[in-house]
C-alpha cells in the first residue's frame, strides 16, 4: 500500500460517513465472493450503499418514498391521537371538578337530613 493510499484511507477515517463507508465496502465484498449463489435471487436494497444498477436506484427510491409516506401518516396519527387524548383530559377534568362538588353538596343534605332525624327523634321521645 503505497503512502497515497495511506492518506487516502486515514482522510476517510474522519470522515462523516466513515463507519457506513467501510460497512458498505465490506458487504461489496462479501456479496461478491457469494454473487454466483444468489443470482436468481432478489437482492434486498436497504442502504444506499447497496446500489448497483437502475434498477436498484429506482427500487431504493420507491422504498424510501413508501418509507417517507408513512412516517408523516404515522405521526399525523400519533399528532391526532395526541391531542384527542388531551381534550379527553380536560373534559374529565372538568367533569371531576363537577362530581366533586356535587358530592360535597350531597354530603351537606345528608348530613343536614341526619341532624333533622336525630332532633325529630329526640324530640318524639322527649314527648313521651
Amino acid at each position: 500500500m503505497s503512502s497515497i493510499e495511506k492518506g487516502i484511507i486515514h482522510d476517510h477515517i474522519y470522515s462523516s460517513n466513515s463507519k457506513r463507508e467501510k460497512d458498505c465496502n465490506q458487504l461489496k465484498i462479501s456479496s461478491n465472493k457469494n454473487d454466483n449463489s444468489f443470482e436468481n435471487h432478489r437482492r434486498t436494497i436497504r442502504k444506499k450503499c447497496d446500489i448497483q444498477t437502475d434498477e436498484d436506484r429506482e427500487e431504493y427510491f420507491r422504498r424510501r418514498t413508501l418509507n417517507n409516506t408513512s412516517c408523516r401518516v404515522s405521526r399525523i396519527h400519533r399528532r391526532s391521537k395526541l391531542e384527542i387524548t388531551m381534550k379527553k383530559c380536560m373534559e374529565y377534568e372538568d367533569l371531576n371538578a363537577k362530581l366533586i362538588a356535587q358530592t360535597s353538596l350531597i354530603t351537606q343534605v345528608i348530613d343536614l337530613l341526619k341532624e333533622h332525624l336525630r332532633t325529630s327523634v329526640s324530640n318524639n321521645l322527649q314527648q313521651n
